[in-house]
């Protein structure tokens, strides 16, 4: 692979995920990228661009904004089985076991910017660039740790428990509060596989015990309450 365009992938990638996170400090790397495939997207709330069962061509990067991975089954019921709201990989799983299609919809969840990669480059890249590799690595570990604690959670908590764990973990790395939940209650509610109706009731709960708000519609999430919040999780 072209040492050049691989420092490009490596520099534009890190910058992605650093914790300062997307600066666009690496136009001129960035634009090298886009001579070979790659590109940012600008995409609205509620767009796709992952299909499942579409070629797995394309590997993607949130680099700014939320994005929800939707499954379905075969009657067309949906569920949100994740809803990541940092940078994250989306289509390298597929690429890593050998899938030659997308095994879920990934749709944004409020606007967001995305960086596309054509599979084979950055696979290209994985074979020779150890800090990349160490990059992905992270990204796949911090996916099975996500994963790994919704389903512990659900089996050894109470629902609603389980909403206070999700807040918890949905504003403790907040740079600003009050934190604003960006997701609606049905899309909370599939993502924790409660009912609806429970849901509100549990909110209610939360909101009585003082352990989060809503205001003009939305869940929110004060500094103080915060911290009640990481109180209570650490006390389950």
């Amino acid at each position: 692979m072209d040492k050049y365009l691989l420092d490009c992938l490596n520099k534009v990638l890190t910058e992605a995920f650093s914790p300062a996170g997307w600066q666009n400090q690496a136009a001129p790397e960035l634009a090298a990228l886009c001579a070979h495939g790659c590109a940012l997207h600008e995409l609205e709330s509620g767009q796709p661009f992952i299909q499942c069962g579409f070629p797995a061509r394309t590997v993607w990067v949130l680099v700014r904004g939320a994005a929800q991975v939707v499954c379905y089954n075969r009657k067309g019921s949906c569920s949100v089985q994740d809803a990541p709201e940092k940078t994250q990989m989306f289509g390298l799983m597929e690429q890593l076991t050998g899938n030659e299609c997308y095994t879920a919809t990934v749709v944004s969840s409020r606007p967001s910017l995305m960086f596309s990669i054509p599979a084979s480059l950055m696979m290209d890249a994985l074979e020779v660039s150890v800090p990349l590799l160490r990059l992905a690595l992270q990204d796949l570990c911090i996916l099975a740790e996500r994963a790994m604690n919704r389903t512990e959670y659900q089996a050894l908590h109470r629902p609603r428990d389980n909403l206070a764990i999700f807040l918890h973990h949905s504003c403790r790395d907040a740079r600003e509060f009050p934190h604003i939940i960006r997701l609606t209650r049905r899309e909370m509610a599939e993502q924790l596989h409660i009912h609806l109706r429970s849901l509100y009731r549990y909110l209610d709960d939360l909101k009585i015990d003082g352990l989060c708000s809503v205001v003009h519609g939305r869940i929110t999430i004060t500094r103080e309450q915060a911290d009640l919040l990481a109180a209570y999780c650490q006390g389950l």
